[in-house]
């Protein structure tokens, strides 16, 4: 799916301004990650994925169990955090929970296969 589509849809259920998160592209968020000091670089696909390859200074929890893991492993509610995942789906969900359960600085950032920097 492209990113304009998943935007749309996530219009459609109701995240922009009155979701809790914000959106960036892949290009913003290499900007941003040369001026922000203190974040969080959330990647939200799968341990194996998140092995294969991923955006420096990440860390990963699975879409699939950050509703278990966010209170421990994300315990500042103020942090800033970036979410990205493979294409950008399970960012927006993840972003969706996190906003859901009080983070107030969730900026969701799309899909790695959009990021043209160097991976570790």
């Amino acid at each position: 799916m492209n990113r304009d589509f998943m935007m749309m849809l996530g219009n459609m259920f109701g995240r922009k301004d009155n979701q809790g998160f914000s959106q960036s592209s892949m290009q913003e968020l290499a900007q941003r990650l040369q001026t922000e000091k203190d974040f969080i670089l959330l990647d939200v696909r799968t341990h194996e994925e998140f092995n294969e390859g991923h955006i420096p200074r990440a860390i990963c929890i699975p879409n699939e169990i950050i509703a278990s893991q966010a209170a421990s492993q994300l315990p500042n509610k103020e942090q800033l955090i970036f979410v990205y995942c493979h294409s950008g789906m399970r960012s927006m969900m993840s972003a969706n929970f996190l906003a859901s359960q009080g983070y107030t600085n969730v900026v969701e950032c799309g899909g790695i296969m959009d990021w043209h920097g160097n991976l570790e």
